[in-house]
């Protein structure tokens, strides 16, 4: 061979040897010729139970890894449920974000997406499908997930209908009574806020030692649906107002203050957890509460065990208003649910994980997670609508059998990303709840009560003008100067509330309490933004 030649194959064999280390992927330990893997970091609530590996949380790892094509490592942060918020909240401050992460709740991402801190997610648009199509059918989709400049910085959480689109009224806050305690002394279960008082009086005449009332979130919304406002920025039906401003918020604020001063709301109701309200709740310490997570009483109910029966009714009336709004949510069209999740700017492998992300939202992944495995946790009918197996809906406590495998529906499981569900699933494993609707008393799952599911949509004198409201967007210098006017104003609103309710401010200075919030801040100058959002909206 000549030296010419040598040469030539040397070269060839030096070309494949580079070629062929050129052709292998490298895992993070450098090793070659192993296949590729996707890895992103996640940061979640948690309710303390394991959601990777339970029985749907790994087939939904396994599922996702065969739609990338390749093995998927996520390192996932969980937090508390309880502490979720204040925590994110700090990972936000210092710039310390995970690739994918639940937003605090109905936390205002303005200021994170000013800083660059969020991943614009308009312009992958054609890398989720999934997602493009169910916005699509929501009542004014594009506009409720994308600001005034047509950009988006969150996904929202989905929220599938559970009721025909013109009945069914699903209410997920609600007032609750010992229903055991009020029967056995003749008490009615309260209609009207004079009744709610006279009831409170009476078991406080039987148990002196106790405060009859509580309230879960140390909230007092019930009384201000009662008197028609939120103590908050509102749409009246007509126009956004500020409900602080209005009479009926301090009419709500005066009735609390008399259960306070009689000793019939517990002075601890600014600070209760949920773990504090349920063991005062089991204790016999409190009867009667303001508002409840709707399905919490009977869980009460099912953890007691021993005839103590906590049972749900709506927000008592306040006849001065009329009819007293309800907690009312759109279970009847297609919707965004609370939750919203960012991307962080940060992350390296932006296509690959939106189109992770955007899977989440397809049919099959939706009933995984909502349903479980087919066969296992659920069938299909002749229609092709899933239904729980029997073994799940006949349980004494279906939640909790549920948890055994880990799907959404059940009680403390929240498998995947935590984005979507399917809404049928709750109606289909809903528990007993123990309810008063109407006077009459029933133990049946709130999702299949006859008189809420046969109640009209949306036209019903339960239904607040808030449902109603338009789809504003805001621009991002708006959105800002609200934040800047409004966030020292609610921390101010906040603190007098309870000084009002417990008696350490006198209502005789109710006018130096509103004047003190005009000089805080321009209210005028937030509903002119907020009214001006509106007729953008509608005149759209």
């Amino acid at each position: 061979m000549s030296k010419w030649m040598k040469v030539m194959v040397l070269g060839w064999v030096a070309l494949l040897a580079l070629s062929g280390c050129s052709s292998g992927s490298k895992n993070a330990a450098g090793n070659e010729d192993e296949p590729e893997v996707m890895r992103f970091s996640v940061t979640l609530p948690s309710n303390g139970v394991d959601n990777p590996n339970s029985m749907v949380g790994q087939e939904w790892h396994k599922r996702m890894e065969a739609y990338m094509g390749k093995k998927v490592e996520i390192e996932y942060n969980y937090i508390p449920s309880s502490e979720y918020d204040e925590k994110v909240k700090l990972m936000i401050a210092s710039d310390d974000l995970t690739d994918f992460f639940v937003t605090p709740l109905f936390y205002d991402t303005t200021e994170m997406a000013k800083q660059g801190q969020l991943l614009e997610l308009v312009q992958y648009k054609d890398l989720m499908p999934n997602y493009m199509n169910y916005i699509s059918k929501v009542k004014n989709g594009m506009k409720r997930v994308t600001d005034a400049e047509g950009k988006m910085y969150t996904f929202k959480e989905t929220s599938t209908p559970r009721f025909p689109e013109d009945r069914g009224m699903l209410i997920q806050n609600t007032s609750a009574y010992r229903y055991d305690v009020l029967k056995s002394n003749n008490i009615e279960i309260p209609e009207t806020l004079d009744e709610f008082y006279e009831a409170a009086k009476k078991l406080k005449a039987l148990y002196p030692d106790k405060y009859p009332v509580a309230t879960k979130w140390n909230s007092l919304r019930s009384l201000f649906s009662a008197n028609h406002i939120r103590d908050e920025i509102f749409w009246d039906g007509e126009k956004y107002v500020y409900g602080v401003l209005d009479e009926g918020y301090k009419d709500a604020l005066q009735f609390a203050n008399k259960l306070y001063s009689e000793k019939l709301l517990d002075p601890e109701y600014t600070i209760d957890t949920d773990d504090t309200l349920k063991r005062k709740a089991l204790n016999g310490d409190n009867f009667m509460w303001l508002t409840q997570w709707f399905t919490t009483p009977a869980e009460y109910t099912r953890t007691a065990n021993d005839g103590k029966i906590f049972a749900v009714s709506l927000y008592p009336d306040n006849p001065k208003y009329g009819k007293a709004w309800q907690e009312v949510v759109n279970a009847n069209t297609p919707d965004l649910g609370w939750g919203a999740y960012g991307v962080s700017s940060k992350v390296k492998n932006p296509e690959e994980l939106i189109k992770f992300i955007d899977y989440q939202y397809s049919d099959e992944m939706i009933r995984l997670i909502t349903w479980g495995i087919e066969g296992t946790t659920y069938t299909l009918g002749k229609d092709g609508v899933p239904t729980f197996v029997d073994s799940l809906k006949t349980a004494k406590d279906p939640w909790l059998e549920g948890d055994k495998y880990g799907m959404r529906a059940s009680r403390n499981y929240n498998p995947g990303l935590q984005m979507v569900n399917d809404a049928r699933a709750f109606v289909d494993f809903a528990a007993t709840d123990y309810t008063v609707f109407g006077g009459k008393y029933e133990e049946v799952p709130i999702e299949k009560s006859g008189f809420l599911t046969s109640l009209p949509m949306p036209e019903n004198e339960y239904v607040p003008s808030w449902l109603s409201e338009p789809s504003i967007q805001l621009t991002g210098d708006e959105s800002q100067r609200i934040s800047e006017i409004m966030n020292p104003v609610k921390t101010f609103v906040t603190e007098e509330q309870a000084k009002f309710v417990a008696g350490k401010n006198s209502f005789d200075n109710w006018q130096a309490f509103t004047d003190k919030i005009h000089k805080m801040g321009n209210i005028d100058e937030v509903l002119q933004i907020y009214n001006a959002a509106a007729q953008r909206a509608m005149s759209n």
